[in-house]
């Protein structure tokens, strides 16, 4: 692995514990779904075609591996390049934009070449249209399993760009789990509150780890065919994920792989579930230093006509099904990007009346047509 690479790598590791902290994955009751690396990708899409303070923020926010648009598009090129003509992982990057708007030469071919995101127009202003064709691609991307990324109310004239990526994965385990094994048995919630849940169960050879520092066990749960797998971290303790998530703080995930060892013969339980997750993400990468794209944006790399343009929404969608057979998740990120028009202007600037009032009943009401003379 170069240089880069590792450090494109860690960033990811990075960012996804600064989602977490953002969101309080640890606290919240809800479960919690991202792709990290979904988000990314489509931000980097905005970057290509950001400029000054715009592109420098989001390129610490993402954690991306340089301010450099060149070593940022390579980047992402080399993971996309990996997983081409992978079996399992399917990307696809895609940027919709008005009819009548052309972008920069210089941005579609980086798209087109670093990002694969082919360009194609479309009339946002016939929102029900734009947000059929905007959700058919998503949806054929992720295999059906991310549908109505984008409402047609949140397109209108006023949107000039929606930069998408769309990220699917498939996955057998290298062993399956037999469904006659699965059992329901408690999950606990807390220390004192369980509900019931299906369990898979398999008795074999792992990788496995116990972490003390930490206090929580590692496990890896390797995809067939694939360098693919799912890394498990478990708190000792039933309500212990909080204390957990501080403690990573400390160090980059990807460093955790080496407190793992062969297990012979060990029982593997695990719960067989299916979650569907949507966030809007503006808030959150406000939260992480990304400020201006969100108005003034500096966007002038991505349009011949940038001006009063701003990224208006961040949409990511996740969904993943886990069974004895093996794991299927899906995500999608679109960046909605549009014309701020001016602020509407009221110049009192000649005769007018007024009043004063509670909606209701109106306590006094003139007419100025012109200034008192000085007293």
């Amino acid at each position: 692995m170069s240089e880069i690479e590792k450090k494109f790598a860690r960033g990811g590791a990075e960012l996804t514990l600064e989602l977490f902290d953002k969101l309080q994955a640890s606290t919240n009751k809800d479960n919690i779904l991202l792709s990290p690396l979904s988000i990314q990708t489509a931000m980097a899409l905005a970057f290509a075609g950001a400029k000054g303070a715009t592109a420098d923020e989001i390129a610490s926010a993402m954690k991306f591996v340089s301010k450099c648009p060149k070593e940022v598009a390579e980047s992402f090129h080399t993971v996309l390049a990996k997983y081409q003509d992978s079996a399992l992982v399917k990307i696809a990057n895609k940027v919709y934009v008005q009819e009548g708007n052309a972008i920069k030469p210089e941005y579609a071919t980086v798209t087109k070449e670093k990002y694969h995101a082919a360009a194609e127009t479309v009339d946002f202003a016939k929102s029900e249209a734009a947000a059929q064709n905007i959700n058919a691609w998503v949806e054929n991307k992720t295999a059906g399993k991310i549908t109505d990324l984008v409402s047609a109310d949140s397109l209108g004239p006023d949107t000039r760009l929606v930069l998408l990526n769309a990220l699917h994965f498939k996955g057998e385990w290298q062993e399956k789990f037999d469904e006659e094994d699965t059992r329901e048995d408690d999950f606990w919630l807390n220390e004192e509150e369980s509900v019931q849940v299906k369990f898979m169960f398999r008795q074999s050879n792992f990788r496995y780890g116990y972490i003390r520092e930490f206090e929580c066990e590692a496990l890896e749960l390797p995809y067939k065919d694939s360098d693919l797998s799912m890394f498990v971290l478990l708190p000792d303790k039933r309500d212990g994920l909080k204390d957990l998530a501080e403690k990573l703080k400390t160090v980059n995930l990807l460093d955790l792989d080496q407190k793992l060892h062969d297990a012979d013969d060990m029982i593997v339980r695990f719960p067989k579930f299916k979650i569907e997750y949507s966030i809007e993400l503006s808030d959150v990468l406000k939260e992480m230093g990304i400020k201006t794209a969100f108005g003034p944006a500096d966007l002038s790399n991505m349009v011949e006509s940038a001006h009063g343009l701003y990224v208006s929404q961040v949409l990511h969608k996740t969904s993943i099904e886990v069974n004895e057979e093996g794991c299927e998740a899906a995500a999608a990120t679109g960046l909605k990007i549009q014309f701020r028009c001016m602020p509407p202007r009221f110049s009192a600037n000649n005769a007018f009346f007024y009043f004063i009032w509670n909606k209701r009943h109106i306590f006094f009401a003139g007419a100025f047509v012109k200034p008192p003379a000085e007293s």
